[in-house]
């Protein structure tokens, strides 16, 4: 998968430097942002989205998500994208 400018991966970060981020990708010009998760860090994806909506409000409308599994070995892992798009008022 090529990475995309206006995809936010969560790792090791704050809550609060996702959320930033998503604010900075919306300022760039991006209508939509994607907040992909994996693995333990499915709960954390949401969890951003959550804060961008209580900064944001009104201003953003989620799109969809959408919940997949990956195989890494013999393992799966789950995945969460939740696609949101800047409101235009």
């Amino acid at each position: 998968m090529a990475a995309e400018e206006n995809v936010i991966i969560i790792g090791k970060k704050s809550i609060a430097d996702y959320v930033l981020s998503a604010i900075l990708i919306f300022n760039e010009g991006y209508d939509e942002v994607i907040i992909r998760g994996q693995g333990p860090n499915v709960s954390k994806a949401v969890d951003v989205y959550n804060a961008l909506y209580s900064r944001l409000k009104d201003g953003i409308e989620l799109v969809g998500v959408t919940i997949d599994s990956i195989e890494r070995g013999r393992r799966l892992i789950p995945v969460i994208e939740i696609k949101v798009r800047r409101k235009i008022i």
